[in-house]
């Protein structure tokens, strides 16, 4: 009774285990690891902040109002000096014991070039990290894809191993069969079981694979380590399939490259920079206000104080005429930061070109694989059938059947590996050229 219980509990939770598996497709485990990728949120993250500096940069361009209040107690009151024989006598003392400001300063720039430069920056500071988070995104769904894609190969490269052991448990059970009949000798029987057990630990090792060919996936999108997942989909091949030209790749690449996208926008930001420095130049000028509300006395009989109001307008003109050339310094530093900034562009567009290039070569390699690969398993498979036939009709050997059967499982597997390299220089070709959904 206690061993059917512990079946039935162990029944329940493998019931349970299974009931709970997520099965995704490439797209839904795409979507899952936009959805709880970390690093994808930090980015997002970092446009929203690079955004608010936006905001902080042009709030330069709004009016300032500030109050104040200051109380103040002269210990010795200020005094006034006075010219030699006044009646009042060499100084006069002015002001009271107490003396209350309130005050509203209002500023408002007219004319500031370094403000408006400055919102720029500001402005290309959130497009770079607008295409930060879209390289970001771009590399998730390249490395989700070629881990989905390694889980299809495992599952497949298993199933290639499982079908190779029933074909050898299949030719075992008709050798012995044969050998009963007296067709076949008692070598032949321990050679084809001899096949069998050789193929099991390889199926099994195939079965380990492909479990931690899920748990790469899962890590790759970012899910609990307790969370069971499983996939659909299969290698396929497109018969139809048209390879891009070289033209294609490069001018597609030129457009949509994100890193490129990027250093486009390090390039536009040095050059903002460099305005930003060289507007240093030029004179500002704002406008500006003050009202004061002010008192003084020697007591503290609030009602009987006399509040006195004073209203200023103006404009203020500042022109730079010489600061050490600091100017000049700062200009010169932001000019060599733009030539870096297109420097590198170059150099990393003419290293992106040879990347592009090398994949578009691997998928072209590939596609030539498969179409050799389907002739082979073709003909493998008929090779496989013919060796049955001829081991039946007592007119073949074991040696034969074996040899056909790994000829096929062989031209099987290399098919696969032709596909899956196919699909993951496919992956990688989408990534480069930024081809995200």
């Amino acid at each position: 009774m206690k061993k059917i219980f512990f079946l039935l509990v162990a029944f329940s939770f493998a019931l349970l285990a299974q009931n709970n598996t997520v099965v995704l497709t490439m797209d839904e485990a795409i979507n899952l690891a936009l959805e709880k990728n970390s690093e994808l949120k930090i980015a997002n993250m970092e446009v929203e902040k690079s955004e608010q500096k936006l905001r902080e940069a042009r709030s330069g361009l709004f009016p300032k109002l500030d109050l104040s209040g200051q109380y103040q107690r002269y210990i010795n009151k200020p005094v006034i000096f006075l010219p030699p024989g006044s009646p009042l006598g060499p100084t006069l003392e002015i002001g009271s014991d107490n003396s209350y400001l309130a005050a509203a300063q209002l500023s408002v720039p007219l004319f500031a070039l370094p403000l408006y430069e400055g919102i720029s920056l500001a402005s290309d500071a959130v497009d770079i990290a607008q295409q930060n988070y879209v390289s970001a995104k771009n590399k998730i769904v390249g490395d989700v894809k070629k881990s989905f894609l390694a889980v299809i190969l495992t599952r497949e490269t298993k199933d290639v191993m499982q079908q190779s052991l029933k074909n050898a448990e299949e030719n075992f059970e008709n050798i012995k069969r044969l050998n009963s009949a007296g067709t076949l000798s008692d070598y032949d029987v321990l050679r084809a079981e001899v096949q069998v057990e050789n193929l099991k630990p390889v199926v099994l090792q195939m079965e380990n694979n492909y479990k931690l060919s899920l748990e790469a996936l899962k890590v790759a999108i970012g899910l609990d380590a307790n969370q069971n997942i499983d996939v659909v989909g299969e290698m396929r091949f497109d018969e139809e399939y048209k390879i891009p030209t070289e033209n294609e790749i490069i001018e597609e690449l030129i457009h949509n490259n994100p890193q490129l996208a990027i250093l486009e926008k390090q390039v536009q930001l040095n050059d903002r920079n460099v305005s930003l420095e060289q507007a240093a130049y030029f004179p500002s000028l704002a406008g500006f206000g003050n009202y004061q509300y002010q008192t003084q006395a020697n007591d503290f009989k609030f009602s009987d104080y006399r509040w006195v109001k004073t209203f200023v307008l103006g404009l203020q003109l500042q022109i730079p005429i010489f600061n050490g050339f600091k100017t000049q310094s700062r200009v010169g530093q932001a000019e060599i930061g733009l030539n870096q900034a297109v420097e590198q562009k170059r150099n990393l567009t003419e290293a992106i070109k040879t990347q592009a290039l090398s994949i578009l070569y691997r998928v072209q390699q590939a596609v030539k694989r498969i179409e050799g690969q389907n002739k082979t398993v073709k003909t493998a498979q008929e090779g496989y059938e013919i060796a049955k036939r001829r081991l039946e009709n007592n007119v073949g050997t074991q040696l034969e059947v074996n040899d056909s059967e790994l000829a096929l499982r062989q031209a099987k597997l290399n098919r696969l590996q032709a596909i899956y390299d196919l699909k993951v220089a496919e992956a990688d070709l989408e990534t480069i050229l930024g081809r995200i959904k």
